[in-house]
């Protein structure tokens, strides 16, 4: 078994995956750690599948799994897939700093905290800022959320911990029920500053179709009784 399972959403990358993935691996080697990397892809026009499975037939750490198009789905079907100790999930854009990977690792290690996550301190740009700044007011006015950067990843935490979140949304609002359910479960929660790279290839799936595809879950998330249930069954 693994100790680290990572997953990574994948989607129109063909020309910046296998750079991605090298980079990680080189990281990785260097903690080091038993580990496996799961490349998850969801609905790509370009030649990413191609590329990613020529990646699994040269390393046996590689893990490629296809599912229905969006970053929820992809990180679902990944953390089913999981068989290491400890999961973490993070973008696969090119955006992430690696060196943070083993900072992330050594936090965890510790056992003071249930999960360790980076926060961003930068954005592409001041849209990107402003909105994501909008993003996490919304879903602090709403749920008692202790986490600064609510959708900032990469994250890790124990794969036994994945029962009790019991996550569900197949979209980029996994990240707020991450959060809401962490929070709830007054999780011990350590998150470290990082850098954003540039973008380097692929394409932000961000448009104004996730303003309203958000602002559509945090109403159904906040008054549906899938969250009550939840509650009543995990929280005494």
């Amino acid at each position: 078994m693994p100790k680290l399972s990572l997953i990574l959403p994948v989607l129109d990358e063909e020309n910046i995956i296998e750079k991605v993935v090298a980079d990680i691996i080189s990281i990785l080697t260097k903690i080091p750690l038993d580990y496996e990397i799961i490349l998850v892809e969801n609905g790509s026009k370009d030649k990413t599948l191609e590329v990613i499975k020529k990646l699994e037939k040269k390393n046996r750490r590689i893990k490629v799994l296809i599912t229905q198009k969006g970053y929820g789905s992809s990180v679902l079907k990944g953390l089913e897939a999981a068989s290491g100790e400890y999961v973490s999930y993070m973008p696969s854009d090119g955006q992430i700093d690696n060196e943070i990977l083993p900072v992330l690792y050594k936090e965890i290690q510790t056992g003071k905290y249930d999960l360790v996550k980076i926060k961003r301190s930068n954005r592409e740009n001041l849209i990107r800022l402003i909105r994501s700044k909008v993003f996490n007011i919304l879903a602090r006015l709403i749920f008692p959320i202790t986490v600064s950067d609510i959708n900032g990843s990469p994250r890790i935490f124990k794969k036994d911990k994945l029962s009790i979140l019991d996550l569900r949304y197949k979209d980029s609002f996994i990240d707020t029920e991450f959060a809401v359910k962490a929070s709830l479960l007054n999780w011990k929660i350590q998150e470290i500053p990082m850098k954003n790279l540039e973008r380097v290839g692929g394409k932000s799936t961000v448009s104004i179709n996730t303003v309203f595809e958000f602002l559509h879950n945090l109403y159904n998330f906040r008054f549906s009784h899938e969250l009550d249930s939840w509650k009543k069954k995990n929280l005494v």
